[in-house]
């Protein structure tokens, strides 16, 4: 989601360096008008800033996409491909770090679990969304159906 976000903010700032940049205003400095001279360096410098730190949010917005888009198909992968299993919830809050309305909308749920061969493994989620979590009930000690790789037991998912 938040790739997304840059992705739209550096457009909307490479356009308006562009903008800037090919404006037919005129420049006023310390209350006088400048040059056109001076005026379409002044125009330029802003416009390319403004441009600069846009591509600086794309390429950011684009990596986030990219990153998510990994993480999403290695989930599905998870999901069609994984190995059940019960984890045992070890820590379930809130996750204070986004707000609507002054409520966090995302919680944090911590489990543990045992591989085919016994090995225990934890893993701990920091976006799962609250409704969810209060709806199914989860609590510290609790049960939830995960899937886990046979190749890589480390890697799990929540089945909900």
């Amino acid at each position: 989601m938040f790739g997304r976000i840059f992705l739209f903010i550096g457009f909307v700032l490479i356009g308006t360096g562009v903008i800037v940049t090919q404006s037919n205003a005129r420049v006023k400095i310390n209350n006088r008008f400048a040059s056109e001279e001076q005026g379409n360096k002044v125009k330029n410098y802003i416009g390319g800033g403004l441009a600069g730190l846009g591509l600086i949010f794309s390429i950011a917005g684009v990596a986030g996409i990219v990153s998510s888009s990994k993480k999403n198909k290695r989930g599905k992968h998870i999901m069609q491909n994984g190995i059940d299993a019960q984890g045992t919830i070890t820590f379930v809050d809130k996750n204070w770090k986004l707000l609507v309305n002054h409520k966090p909308i995302y919680s944090i749920v911590e489990y543990t679990y045992l591989d085919s061969n016994g090995q225990s493994h934890s893993r701990r989620i920091s976006n799962l969304n609250s409704d969810l979590v209060i709806r199914k009930q989860l609590q510290v000690g609790g049960t939830i159906p995960i899937k886990y790789l046979a190749e890589n037991p480390g890697e799990s998912v929540i089945i909900l």
